[in-house]
């Protein structure tokens, strides 16, 4: 039996990070709300652009998580000018990754037309594209300040940030997308121009911290030219590239998913647009755990305690089962009641409410498939983790997916029916890697 110590330990990191992802939530929550007074179509034309540039920005995301077992590690061993060489490549390491996940998507402008949604769709997203798709530049210098946080252990700085930076986008959004107080009417690309403006100052605001705070200035003192190393970007890069490319291929099927959604209506698009949020939404809680099982099982995997990385690691897979367990409960019950909140669209409600069951019945799945893979960063298990994913979300939930939604003529439930078993068996394939990584850990 786990001692209550190590639940206390994930908790107290977990909070901040779960309250700074809820905040990042919040806000697709709330341009949710305001873009679906808008109609319906407005509504779709969000859903498909997020479909899009959440690949990029997950992608991204990955490359910057590498820093926090990396530096994790370090901080257990109190390699301070290590840690600091790892901060700054990542830094530029981040930089050039920002600009070529944006130089991308630009690209893709053009290619819209073509992934068979209504035309009025890809009217409603191309300038909230475009928009959204710079701001994941800064978003990517950020990823450099909270990772290299998240691996010294400090978890709270990023939650301030975060949650003041979301509070800005919302009022934002408000003020662009209706033209309140003398502030242009945008519509849609106002939610876009929003984002950009809250997302340009998140960096701008950590560094500004960190130069402050005498504890982390120190980090900066070693900052040199002869730390830029290729070296050093290499050892990020293999470790972060087989994260960004596991959590793509999850997002790239919840991607495909939301596109088959749009191949069957908008009504099933609107209505798989307010189901995501919410999935997203709690999904953070996962990740937020996730995040911390990351940093504790690092921390112990630099001590060579490997009763701690264990420990860590299943405390972490009980504390998801038991805040998705919940979600999933609310989901099943209360499908129809959330659904309304967003769209006053009977045939929305009526769909919402049904893929609202199916949501609910992969959240146990959902936080254990994160939660598992948190551990195995932990202790550098990425490239195993990678072909599983591309295995249960490429090769198997898709194909899933389109048979049951469109062969079997399930409709939009079995479409999410497919996701669903493709996380199930992600999680099973995560948790037999992990119990043969953690009994062959010699440390």
């Amino acid at each position: 039996m786990l001692k209550p110590k190590y639940y206390k330990d994930n908790f107290r990191l977990a909070y901040p990070i779960i309250l700074s992802s809820l905040g990042m939530s919040v806000v697709q929550f709330f341009d949710t709300l305001m873009v679906g007074q808008l109609g319906k179509v407005p509504l779709a034309g969000v859903a498909f652009s997020a479909a899009i540039t959440t690949i990029a920005l997950v992608f991204g995301q990955g490359i910057g998580m590498a820093l926090t077992p990396l530096v994790g590690q370090s901080y257990a061993r109190k390699e301070t000018k290590r840690i600091s060489m790892l901060f700054q490549n990542a830094i530029s390491l981040n930089f050039f990754t920002g600009a070529f996940i944006v130089a991308v998507l630009l690209l893709f402008v053009p290619l819209m037309p073509y992934l068979g949604q209504p035309t009025e769709v890809i009217e409603a997203a191309r300038n909230y594209f475009i928009v959204t798709a710079i701001s994941l530049f800064p978003a990517q210098l950020f990823l450099a300040f909270r990772h290299f946080m998240e691996g010294v252990g400090n978890t709270k700085a990023t939650m301030v940030i975060i949650i003041s930076s979301n509070a800005l986008n919302i009022l934002l959004n408000y003020l662009f997308i209706f033209g309140v107080w003398g502030f242009p009417c945008l519509g849609v690309l106002g939610a876009g121009v929003a984002t950009l403006i809250a997302r340009t100052l998140m960096p701008l605001a950590y560094l500004v911290y960190l130069l402050w705070h005498k504890h982390y200035r120190k980090y900066f003192k070693f900052f040199s030219k002869e730390n830029f190393l290729l070296h050093t970007h290499k050892i990020i890069i293999r470790l972060g590239l087989p994260i960004a490319v596991q959590l793509a291929l999850e997002c790239i099927s919840f991607s495909m998913v939301t596109i088959m959604m749009g191949w069957y209506s908008t009504v099933a698009l609107a209505a798989y647009q307010i189901v995501l949020t919410f999935v997203t939404l709690t999904f953070q809680v996962a990740c937020g755990i996730a995040s911390a099982t990351t940093i504790l099982v690092s921390h112990a995997f630099g001590r060579r305690d490997k009763t701690e990385v264990s420990c860590y690691s299943m405390s972490g897979l009980h504390l998801s089962f038991l805040s998705m367990g919940i979600s999933a409960l609310c989901f099943i019950f209360f499908g129809r009641q959330i659904t309304s909140l967003f769209s006053t669209d009977i045939d929305v409600i009526r769909q919402g409410a049904m893929l609202f069951v199916v949501a609910g019945a992969f959240q146990l799945f959902d936080g254990a498939q994160s939660t598992l893979l948190g551990a195995l960063r932990g202790i550098n298990d990425v490239t195993k983790p990678m072909k599983y994913s591309f295995l249960s979300y490429i090769l198997f939930a898709i194909p899933m997916a389109y048979c049951l939604g469109f062969l079997f003529g399930f409709g939009p439930c079995g479409i999410l029916s497919g996701e669903a078993l493709g996380l199930m068996l992600a999680a099973l394939l995560y948790y037999l890697r992990l119990r043969k990584s953690l009994s062959a850990l010699k440390l």
